[in-house]
């Protein structure tokens, strides 16, 4: 019997749990809309989904509402093995680390865990933390790895997420590495881009959350950096909310910028593709920080698959996907090295063409619809006849 022959029988129950200020839900929607073709889905939050890629068809949305802090992370992760237990659904998916800990709960209930960020990011615990706190915090964590554990299959978005959940015990028959996805409108996109006419800036675009911790301040000065003798790049930041969007335009008026540089609010992920048709090469920095050496960003794999080379600061989740001069460029996570690249890649602007056929070729593997039946097949091993 073919999977789509089990839509108006078979359930699955989608568990999330988002930040109130998160920006991208592209990968999640993907995912939510294959098995929307294959099986009846609740999808569960603990706020309205009023995000335009969470707007599906034929969808039951339900809210269970846990409250905010840590406390009402465990209210929502109870309420949700709750009504796993009372709708006994064929599978469910848990579509977030956090949710992890669900799998616990879901007694008799096959569970498919999304593993797209690592337990430190939110159960970080510095070493001045109070002993308290260092053990709840602790707990989280255990809480987050056991849930992965328990899922009858996780699937990790990188191989650092991968190996490290071999590391914390997953079984490895249990773990299947499943990249995040990549629409093929981003191909598309890089079919029609906008070739630059000689000697014009480079177009520079970076796309996500706009703070100083992802590089807010590095990208500024380096393109004033790079532009001290002359207008030789431009750069397009898009994701910023209102605070960051002010501090991005003051900043960049007081570095003498304010012409090379355009700031722009948070858009719908079916924008962006559109959105990187106009641009050169595509930025990504982030901190070095515990979690980002595991969280591999979804904008490197668009910027790929839109035939953008990148250009990423020297961290593991950019270099094992970053093979510098080939697909783009590695730079130390500072001003100068930055604009260094940038400087680079101005001298060698006649190698533009064949970088962005090389960055293009490098992300076809990252395709959502190539990816895309991996997935259902590996919810399909687990779902009750």
């Amino acid at each position: 019997m073919s999977h789509a022959s089990h839509a108006a029988t078979r359930e699955c129950i989608v568990i999330t749990r988002f930040a109130r200020e998160q920006p991208g839900f592209l990968d999640f929607s993907y995912r939510i809309k294959a098995l929307a073709r294959h099986y009846r889905v609740t999808l569960v939050s603990d706020f309205p989904l009023e995000q335009a890629e969470l707007a599906i068809p034929n969808l039951q949305y339900i809210i269970l509402a846990g409250g905010e802090g840590r406390a009402g992370w465990l209210r929502y992760i109870w309420e949700c093995g709750k009504l796993l237990r009372a709708r006994r659904p064929h599978c469910a998916v848990l579509l977030h680390s956090l949710v992890a800990p669900v799998a616990l709960l879901a007694h008799g209930v096959a569970t498919a865990l999304y593993w797209n960020e690592h337990p430190s990011h939110f159960a970080a615990a510095p070493d001045a933390a109070a002993p308290v706190k260092r053990g709840l915090r602790f707990l989280a964590r255990w809480l987050i790895f056991q849930g992965a554990r328990k899922a009858s299959v996780v699937m990790p978005i990188g191989e650092a997420h991968r190996d490290d959940l071999l590391v914390h015990g997953c079984a490895p028959q249990r773990v299947r590495l499943i990249y995040m996805g990549v629409d093929a409108a981003f191909d598309s996109a890089a079919l029609h881009s906008v070739a630059a006419a000689s000697g014009t800036p480079l177009e520079l675009v970076y796309v996500g959350s706009v703070c100083k911790a992802r590089g807010r301040d590095i990208m500024l000065e380096a393109i004033a950096i790079a532009n001290r003798d002359g207008c030789i790049a431009r750069l397009t930041l898009v994701g910023a909310n209102d605070t960051e969007q002010a501090h991005c335009r003051e900043y960049a008026r007081r570095i003498g910028i304010a012409e090379a540089v355009r700031v722009r609010g948070r858009i719908s992920g079916t924008e962006i593709p559109a959105c990187l048709q106009q641009a050169d090469v595509g930025l990504c920095l982030w901190e070095d920080q515990p979690w980002w050496r595991f969280n591999p960003p979804t904008k490197l794999f668009e910027y790929l698959v839109a035939g953008l080379p990148v250009l990423a600061s020297d961290i593991r989740t950019h270099t094992d996907y970053v093979a510098n001069g080939r697909n783009g460029f590695i730079f130390r996570y500072d001003s100068k090295s930055l604009a260094t690249v940038i400087g680079m890649m101005w001298q060698r602007r006649g190698e533009l063409p064949q970088l962005k056929r090389q960055a293009r070729a490098s992300g076809e593997r990252y395709i959502w619809q190539r990816i895309e039946p991996v997935f259902l097949q590996a919810i399909e091993e687990i779902a009750r006849p």
